[in-house]
């Protein structure tokens, strides 16, 4: 009877050092095991090269497309319409969000907060790529961690080490290379790039001050958005630009005309959607430190993209600059990785374990009952944060 439970309780509780996991796994099991580790490489693969090819398509395309046609409002709404109509079908395909219909409160405290700093990042971002370079631009933008920290020590009261300080010392010194070494520099498109980075980070640190109390499938949440920044821009982009850039297009013939350029429109709310979409799903598949990571490379290929198909003029010194930006944001990732590692309290288990015998019953909206996710929108709507936790009933997105 004591040989018994004494091997029942070494069943149950094996020891690190003798137990063998394999020993226990049929080999049918080992094969599918192999198939699903494939399929996910694949899917981490795919998902990763459409949110790359897709974001450096769209900054592209909208530097074409500014250059010969200044109107930013008009291809601001031409982004958020994508978006909402390209997510509609998707959401009922999926069955996701039932009526579509959210209460006024979680619009009023929610999304419509989200909404105004989403249109003001997309506006001034869009506005700076007509002005200076992609790749510039995209250096400017990785002076994020500048104001995420500076806005989280003002309104959070957070500290941070001095890593953190450290590596934003790194970034400011490549933005301040590049901007003194920039061929085409342009003071409208330098202040419009930092004004929309800071949109950005306000945006996200007012999302983790007030977190979205909601079970909400991300989709639905970036068709809310979507919608919301359409009814904010709408009546400034009638005022300001619905009589006249129809009237431009076919007075100038910009890029052939009416017939080529609503193609055109059409490329950049497409590939608009597509980062967004691949940045969610490659998000919803990786630790919050692999997605930055990739986040920093994805920057640095569109970087590189604009510059073989713009061929901007960059010296070395400018190069250098985009280097050292680019390094920087990659020692804040580092460091806030490190940071957070030391704060993770040592007697709290570091990963959370499903029962394969139960799955979570999955709501009408996309959330879950039993394993959550936290999502921090950061930057292009397609720049997200994630932490897996264990809840009854609820799903934070902020």
């Amino acid at each position: 009877h004591y040989f018994i439970q004494s091997n029942l309780r070494m069943t149950l509780t094996p020891s690190p050092s003798t137990f063998n996991l394999q020993t226990l796994v049929p080999e049918g099991d080992k094969v599918k095991k192999s198939n699903n580790s494939l399929y996910f490489i694949l899917k981490l693969i795919i998902l990763c090269s459409v949110w790359y090819c897709s974001s450096a398509v769209n900054s592209i395309m909208l530097k074409k497309c500014l250059t010969a046609f200044p109107y930013p409002l008009t291809l601001t709404v031409v982004q958020f319409m994508g978006c909402a109509l390209f997510c509609f079908p998707l959401l009922k395909y999926m069955n996701i969000g039932g009526s579509l219909v959210i209460s006024r409160g979680l619009l009023i405290t929610g999304i419509l907060p989200l909404s105004l700093g989403k249109v003001s990042a997309v506006f001034f971002a869009t506005v700076s790529i007509g002005n200076i370079p992609v790749s510039y631009s995209n250096t400017i933008k990785a002076s994020l961690p500048i104001f995420s920290v500076l806005f989280s020590r003002v309104i959070l009261h957070q500290r941070h080490s001095f890593h953190i300080y450290f590596s934003l010392l790194v970034i400011i010194s490549g933005v301040v290379i590049s901007s003194f070494t920039e061929v085409l520099f342009d003071l409208a498109g330098f202040i419009t790039a930092i004004l929309s980075t800071m949109s950005t980070a306000l945006l996200s640190v007012y999302a983790k001050k007030s977190m979205i109390d909601n079970n909400m499938h991300y989709l639905l949440m970036l068709y809310y958005v979507s919608v919301s920044s359409l009814v904010f821009i709408l009546p400034l982009w009638i005022f300001q630009e619905a009589t006249r850039s129809p009237v431009s297009i076919e007075e100038t013939g910009v890029m052939g005309g009416m017939p080529n350029f609503l193609p055109t429109l059409l490329t950049i709310a497409v590939s608009n959607f597509s980062q967004n979409v691949a940045a969610f799903g490659f998000l919803s598949l990786v630790t919050p430190v692999s997605y930055s990571v990739a986040n920093c490379m994805k920057r640095v290929f569109t970087i590189i993209t604009s510059l073989i198909i713009l061929q901007n003029p960059v010296t070395q010194t400018n190069l250098m600059g985009m280097v050292t930006a680019i390094a920087g944001v990659a020692l804040y990732n580092k460091a806030k990785y490190d940071e957070s590692g030391s704060q993770r309290p040592s007697i709290l288990p570091t990963h959370v374990r499903k029962s394969p015998l139960s799955k979570p019953r999955i709501l009408e909206n996309g959330g879950s009952e039993k394993t959550q996710t936290s999502l921090v929108i950061t930057e292009d709507m397609n720049s997200y944060s994630r932490s897996s936790f264990q809840a009854s009933n609820k799903l934070f997105h902020t």
